[in-house]
């Protein structure tokens, strides 16, 4: 009985790892929860580090049964995600259009909605349990995207980082820019915000844009120093 029960933990752990499946589409739900629980508690541990006291207050992942963006939600304090066959559909011709191919476009959705993503809705939630909250939606976007990129730096995923840098860099070639030519980004994306979450184009410009921008940013410090600024009096 205890071989019995030895070989089952083992195959358990084989099945588990193989299940990691960060930057690539995921079809199961439950491992879709389980392990963005997983990378929630993983970057709250990362926070105790520098604040010992810091706490998500019990932050889970929910997996809707309709449509709707990935997102973190103060109410609820809840992140949400949808596995593939819930959330691919609905935004196929998107994707493949942005892809260049339905190929190219799952992959898009590998990379970002599975995996760099993931840490970003996580950033939301750092903000609003540290209290700091950006006045602007394009700021608290922006720092969200800091934080996905320090986290993968600091999990060694430099190489998904950059395919997530190429990707974006090819699918700004066909996105237009929302924000007119002489409005200030910050007001403009804060007033229109919801507008801009509703059209695909428009938002994916604005993402796409600043993961560019804070990826080749070389002042970017460590996920330990980075997170320090939100715990500053």
């Amino acid at each position: 009985m205890k071989r019995a029960f030895l070989l089952l933990l083992i195959l358990t752990g084989i099945n588990l790892k193989a299940q990691n499946n960060f930057f690539q589409i995921y079809t199961d739900s439950v491992a879709l929860k389980n392990q963005n629980d997983e990378l929630i508690r993983d970057i709250e541990t990362k926070i105790k580090i520098v604040v010992p006291s810091f706490s998500f207050k019990a932050l889970k992942t929910t997996i809707p049964k309709t449509f709707m963006p990935g997102q973190y939600r103060q109410k609820t304090n809840k992140i949400y995600l949808l596995p593939w066959q819930t959330g691919g559909p609905p935004m196929k011709e998107f994707l493949t259009d942005i892809g260049g191919s339905e190929e190219k476009g799952n992959a898009l959705a590998g990379m970002f909605f599975y995996g760099f993503f993931l840490p970003h809705e996580v950033g939301h939630a750092l903000q609003f349990h540290a209290n700091a909250v950006p006045k602007s939606n394009y700021d608290a976007e922006y720092e969200a995207n800091e934080l996905a990129v320090v986290y993968w730096r600091s999990k060694g995923r430099q190489k998904e980082l950059q395919q997530c840098y190429e990707i974006a860099k090819k699918a700004l070639l066909k996105l237009k820019n929302p924000i007119p030519e002489n409005a200030d980004a910050k007001v403009y994306m804060t007033e229109h915000y919801n507008e801009l979450l509703q059209d695909p184009y428009k938002y994916a410009y604005i993402q796409f844009s600043q993961i560019v921008t804070v990826l080749e940013d070389k002042s970017l410090p460590d996920f330990e120093t980075y997170v320090k600024k939100y715990f500053k009096k």
